[in-house]
């Protein structure tokens, strides 16, 4: 969530290059790469426009960052500097994330065959007052003249079209300057290491700390929504006190690019149980602001949240819930595994039919087609028997997954082997959704 109370920011961080001098101490004569690309992901990209030079570039991870892997001529704003209010015709500087794509049958000629809309105005644009909205990256009809847009970054339709290989909406920076500075790859390596470790204690704090060291990571002017924190301790001790390992924050795939004195991070934010419960979030996005002293953050909330959490309510208790409903959850969803089971070796078809979810797919076969020939197997044998052990249960984003050795027994076929079954919530019980065998 971002939180809309006031927050002066300091002369350092307004006044950018005065941030620099610390930001980037020691930077050698031999700089070669940009100081604003301070980590990008495995397999992701990052996206530099220079106003002054009115080029594109392209970054990329699998590349390194000593040359570009695309660049393009581009225009920005009519008007020089940066963009402070709406019809400005200035380009705003910064850091952006590309929301969404729209091909040319969306759009009017002057957009130009693709255009990516991008997220301006940020956190920290919206903190210092900046207005205006609607900054894309745009092919465009015209002839392409520099600082010829009311704002936008404009390309000819052809680099547009190259430049659409190398953006992942939502991942892909949008890094917005006036002039690339350049530093060392050693000078950038000890910045990563020092927001990696702040980040690694942030989650640390959040999945096992006190309330005051969690919120000791932030800065004084800015206030976190902590109105979820009771419950997430509640959920926490329950977790503690089944679980050896207790709840852990994951955080991958992270990215880390300077904006002027303020570092603004993107992770994808997980909530784990075990190495088999995983449960996604969403991409979370953190300002930080470095200076004399420790990192701290003055603007945290998700940049996107995984569809299972779009309800509204906060991603990472939600995820708990699944992880720990009642404590016995786990235990009631092995029972009706094995209730099933009981079913299936009394060749109670009906009632081995009401185990299944309406939308329940497997081999190809629907739920009717499924217990057809299920039944037709049943009449078929004098007896059936099946049987389990090594039941293991573990809650996925949308449900419950049990996994176990099955043992089948008929008068005419035995087998064994892994068994895996997927479980919902429908009409108020658990019910299988998929199954999935692996004989032995």
């Amino acid at each position: 969530m971002i939180n809309k109370t006031k927050l002066t920011i300091p002369l350092g961080v307004i006044i950018l290059s005065v941030c620099l001098v610390w930001f980037y101490p020691g930077t050698s004569s031999a700089a070669s790469v940009p100081a604003a690309l301070i980590r990008i992901p495995e397999n992701e990209n990052a996206v530099i426009v220079e106003k002054k030079s009115q080029m594109l570039y392209v970054y990329s991870e699998k590349k390194g960052l000593g040359s570009p892997t695309f660049q393009a001529p581009c225009s920005t704003g009519a008007n020089p500097g940066p963009k402070t209010r709406s019809g400005d015709k200035r380009t705003p500087e910064g850091v952006y994330f590309l929301k969404d794509e729209f091909e040319d049958r969306y759009l009017t000629p002057v957009y130009g065959e693709k255009a990516f809309p991008s997220d301006y105005p940020n956190f920290l644009d919206l903190r210092l007052g900046k207005q205006g909205s609607a900054i894309w990256i745009h092919g465009t009809d015209k002839t392409l003249k520099p600082m010829d847009s009311n704002g936008c970054v404009a390309m000819e339709n052809k680099n547009i079209i190259a430049l659409s290989d190398y953006i992942h909406l939502d991942a892909t920076p949008l890094i917005i300057v006036e002039q690339i500075d350049y530093t060392s790859p050693d000078t950038l390596t000890l910045i990563q290491k020092k927001i990696n470790g702040f980040l690694d204690q942030w989650a640390k704090a959040l999945a096992a700390q006190s309330y005051h060291a969690y919120l000791s990571f932030y800065d004084q002017t800015y206030l976190p929504d902590i109105s979820w924190w009771e419950t997430w301790l509640s959920i926490r001790d329950k977790a503690d006190a089944q679980h050896a390992a207790g709840l852990k924050i994951v955080l991958e795939n992270t990215g880390i690019y300077a904006q002027g004195g303020v570092v603004v991070v993107l992770f994808d934010m997980s909530l784990s149980r075990d190495d088999s419960s995983k449960i996604y979030l969403g991409k979370r996005q953190f300002f930080i602001r470095q200076g004399t002293a420790a990192p701290l953050i003055i603007g945290d909330f998700f940049q996107t949240k995984d569809k299972a959490f779009n309800s509204g309510e906060t991603p990472l208790l939600a995820a708990s819930r699944m992880l720990f409903q009642d404590g016995s959850t786990d235990k009631r969803v092995v029972e009706t595994v094995q209730q099933w089971m009981a079913a299936w070796s009394s060749k109670n078809m009906d009632k081995y039919a009401r185990f299944y979810t309406s939308d329940f797919v497997c081999d190809g076969m629907g739920k009717t087609a499924w217990v057809k020939r299920k039944k037709k197997l049943a009449g078929k044998y004098d007896y059936i028997l099946v049987t389990g052990k090594d039941f293991k249960a573990f809650p996925t984003k949308d449900g419950y997954t049990v996994s176990f050795v099955q043992y089948y027994k008929s008068s005419g076929f035995s087998t064994h082997g892994r068994k895996q079954l997927k479980l919902v919530r429908q009409d108020g019980e658990w019910k299988i959704f998929r199954e999935n065998w692996k004989g032995k």
